[in-house]
């Protein structure tokens, strides 16, 4: 009697905790799948000057959005995914084109506007050999929509970086 006694006590502890871990999973789950992106096309262009040639950029980044829970601080984080793949980058001179690598995963504090900068770096014809990469800066000037964190409106402009020397 004493045996079963000892082994029954230990079963439903581990039953107990089974359950209650099923609970939570099916409670976080759902609540996770439930968060969505928002994607709007923001309107940027610029040049970048350098060798062997100063490269012109047009287009329409994606720039797609969404708020984060922070289960710790109780406050949303804003996650943006800018993607300048889809701009036209083009030398001046030679007419070359150039290809853009991306996204880029920004984190910012939830406000109704943000200015955004980011480096990305860009090559002749394609990504391929990373010695004749160059770099390039973009600035965004954001508007969110604060209940669902998705951009209302936006800028963008590529320049040169200014990297300390």
């Amino acid at each position: 009697m004493k045996m079963r006694r000892t082994l029954f006590a230990p079963v439903v502890l581990s039953l107990l905790v089974a359950i209650s871990a099923a609970v939570v999973w099916q409670g976080i789950i759902p609540a996770q799948a439930a968060v969505t992106w928002s994607s709007t096309l923001v309107p940027i262009k610029g040049t970048v000057d350098g060798v062997p040639e100063t490269v012109v950029f047009s287009g329409n980044a994606k720039v797609s959005s969404r708020l984060a829970p922070d289960p710790v601080f109780n406050t949303p984080t804003l996650v943006l995914s800018i993607d300048l793949t889809g701009i036209s980058a083009v030398g001046s001179s030679t007419r070359s084109k150039y290809v853009v690598t991306g996204p880029e995963m920004v984190q910012r504090k939830v406000a109704a506007s943000q200015l955004v900068e980011i480096t990305f770096p860009f090559a002749k014809g394609s990504m391929g050999g990373t010695s004749e990469a160059r770099t390039g800066v973009a600035t965004f000037a954001l508007n969110f929509n604060l209940t669902n964190g998705a951009v209302t409106s936006g800028t963008g402009n590529v320049s040169s970086p200014n990297f300390p020397r």
